[in-house]
């Protein structure tokens, strides 16, 4: 079977979103953005038009007060000049502004025309190129209807002509892959674009819409097609913003086991009592550890967050499906190419969230290990160091004490002795001299009056005074 060389009316269409952010109004590089392009085809600006007076109210605004721009031009291909046609039409859809853009021969030309006349609707070659963290990305959806043929074709000898069509639009830098061919209210329709390519991603549709029911579809969804893409967006820029922390979580996560390592082989090492510096060390990487901790916990935060935010606009996702199924009344594979990407790639994208959350979590119990030992190590020897001074304050306060009390019991000692010996000498000292002189005692006998009273007073207070001493004298503990 020989392959197609021409098609009819082919359409570029163009949906390209853009977080509002602090970029609100006119302010918004999405309208810079759209304005470069039409400047190809028309000399109207759309920026200057844009009406943002309802931007708050509801969920869903067109920012037109006629809804769209629209344009009439002639583009010229190897000396041939064919009238084409199109309209930019800017949307507020919940936090992010949309631009449906499209360029095209219009409903009035039949002409057969070849696939490299879709490189006249890309002049500055500005579609297919995300820039920005904001900009959630865009999906450009070839459109072309095939000329009479005898017999119906299969979704293999069309992807060449849909090949074409793609080589044809972008520039080879910017052509994204072939991914998968399905259906699009029963027509076939080709999708390039691999999701893994983080980097340089890009999402591309051929579509082939083989009777008016499948176009005229196309017109009456096309509020739910510029949702669905709108999700879409959403999911695979919050999927693209999670592989960026796998990155960095990954090499942090080395980092931290091999820091842990190295910790545990210190602490290994250690001998039984740590030193100043030892403990200080410790001290220091503990801090390291906790700051390390908050960091590690905050990647983990994000990669739950954007799982959390593929789950909400999935969920978005299905139910605009489901409206457009409602409407459409026929089975799933009209949409196949849609209900693949809820089907498959998104549980795919979540699959990919869980399993590094389930991953790096390793690395906190990690770090929780880590902070946990040098705490314990930290808080031992600590309380050795802490007890090591109450008892060494103990021993000074004792012998404190203890001199204290010997000073006191030599105070009391010299006190009673002093009174002993006065009241010895003021009472008795003369009766007792004449009883000496009485009983005629040799030594005593020679002893003037007043030398026998104060050696017995001086030795009656040194016996009171060591009575008293040793009755009063401390404990030495």
């Amino acid at each position: 079977m020989s392959e197609i060389e021409k098609v009819l009316k082919p359409n570029v269409y163009v949906f390209a979103f853009h977080l509002i952010g602090e970029a609100s109004g006119k302010d918004n590089p999405l309208w810079n953005w759209g304005d470069d392009f039409l400047e190809s085809f028309t000399s109207e600006k759309l920026k200057p038009k844009l009406n943002f007076s309802e931007e708050l109210s509801n969920f869903r605004v067109d920012l037109l007060p006629d809804i769209s721009l629209d344009f009439i031009t002639k583009v010229s291909y190897n000396e041939t000049k064919l009238d084409v046609s199109g309209f930019a039409k800017p949307i507020k859809i919940g936090d992010s502004y949309a631009l449906w853009l499209n360029v095209g021969f219009p409903d009035t030309c039949a002409e057969e025309v070849s696939p490299q006349w879709l490189s006249t609707f890309n002049p500055q070659n500005l579609l297919g190129i995300v820039t920005g963290k904001e900009f959630l990305g865009e999906t450009i959806l070839i459109s072309a209807k095939l000329p009479p043929q005898p017999q119906a074709r299969s979704l293999e000898s069309l992807q060449s002509l849909a090949d074409k069509c793609c080589n044809a639009l972008l520039p080879e830098k910017y052509r994204p892959p072939f991914n998968r061919a399905g259906e699009l209210f029963g027509s076939p329709i080709f999708e390039y674009g691999l999701i893994k390519q983080t980097a340089n991603y890009r999402h591309l549709l051929v579509w082939f819409p083989n009777s008016e029911a499948s176009e005229d579809k196309l017109t009456t969804y096309q509020q739910e097609i510029v949702d669905l893409f709108y999700y879409r967006n959403k999911i695979i820029k919050a999927f693209h913003n999670s592989r960026q922390i796998h990155r960095i979580m990954f090499d942090f996560y080395r980092q931290v086991e091999d820091n842990v390592n190295c910790l545990q082989q210190r602490i290994d090492e250690l001998d039984s009592d740590l030193t100043t510096e030892n403990l200080q060390e410790f001290k220091e990487e503990l801090k390291k550890l906790l700051k390390t901790a908050l960091t590690y916990t905050q990647g983990l935060t994000k990669l739950e967050d954007y799982d959390n935010t593929i789950a909400i606009n999935l969920n978005n996702y299905d139910e605009k499906l489901a409206q457009i199924y409602a409407k459409v009344e026929s089975d799933k594979e009209e949409l196949s190419i849609l209900n693949n990407f809820s089907i498959k790639t998104a549980p795919y994208m979540r699959s990919q969230i869980a399993g590094d959350l389930g991953y790096f979590r390793h690395g906190t119990n990690l770090i929780d290990q880590a902070i946990a030992s040098i705490r314990g190590i930290v808080e031992i020897e600590q309380a050795r160091s802490d007890r090591a001074n109450q008892l060494a304050l103990r021993n000074s306060e004792d012998k404190e004490k203890y001199r204290d009390d010997r000073l006191e019991s030599t105070v009391q000692a010299i006190g009673v002795g002093l009174a002993a010996g006065g009241i010895a000498a003021s009472s008795g000292t003369d009766k007792l001299f004449d009883t000496v002189q009485n009983h005629q005692i040799p030594i005593l006998m020679q002893l003037h009056p007043f030398v026998f009273s104060f050696a017995l007073s001086f030795a009656i207070a040194l016996f009171a005074a060591g009575i008293t001493w040793w009755r009063t004298k401390p404990k030495n503990s």
